[in-house]
């Protein structure tokens, strides 16, 4: 998640603050637990001022989660950026499966739990099943581009790139999943191998 600078500051603004607070009371103790006065406990101010940025709770984990995939989008972009349409396809995957650089490994399953926690309530909540909707719509366009790059070079063999790329995401989904719930790198590693694999068999000359 991104940090706000305050307006005329270097540091973050109250109500990046009771985003951070409201990702961190989301992670630790669930959705269930989640209510704005415990985001207010975590963030050091009263329940009224949670309530002047954010009129609901949903609102709050509404922002929160829109917010936190801004970034991821931003990352995605700045890191899975290399000229071969294999490799972009597999920096993605190790940045979305692997603790990125500067990361410590715990914020990264704190930030796979938070996508996990909030997602499970899309089903329920327009806005949030929107914004997940976005996110995937995102992801995929950014696979499928990678493969129709490599199908016109050659470099891929002539398949069609929107369910590939659907199958690709969805890969990647189960592994973040598997970090979250097991905050475990060999429960995601498997993963892994198995997304670079479908690159290389499926989309290499030799793939079925």
């Amino acid at each position: 998640m991104t940090e706000d600078a305050a307006d005329g500051g270097d540091g973050p603004s109250t109500e990046a603050e009771i985003r951070w607070a409201a990702f961190e009371v989301l992670v630790e103790r669930g959705f269930d637990e989640f209510t704005t006065q415990a985001v207010a406990d975590e963030a050091g101010v009263s329940q009224s001022l949670v309530h002047y940025y954010y009129d609901t709770k949903e609102d709050l984990v509404f922002s929160m989660f829109t917010n936190g995939l801004d970034h991821l989008a931003d990352e995605v972009r700045e890191r899975a950026d290399s000229d071969d349409p294999r490799e972009r396809l597999l920096e993605l995957a190790r940045y979305m499966l692997r603790t990125p650089d500067g990361e410590e490994f715990e914020e990264a399953v704190e930030f796979s739990r938070m996508l996990l926690e909030i997602e499970a309530q899309a089903p329920y909540d327009d806005r949030l099943r929107e914004a997940v909707e976005y996110d995937s719509e995102f992801l995929e366009e950014f696979v499928a581009d990678a493969v129709r790059e490599g199908i016109e070079t050659g470099q891929f063999r002539a398949v069609d790139p929107e369910p590939f790329a659907v199958t690709f995401v969805a890969a990647i989904r189960s592994g973040q999943n598997r970090r979250a719930i097991f905050a475990d790198d060999e429960r995601v590693d498997p993963v892994l191998d198995g997304v670079e694999a479908l690159v290389d068999d499926y989309l290499g000359e030799g793939g079925a």
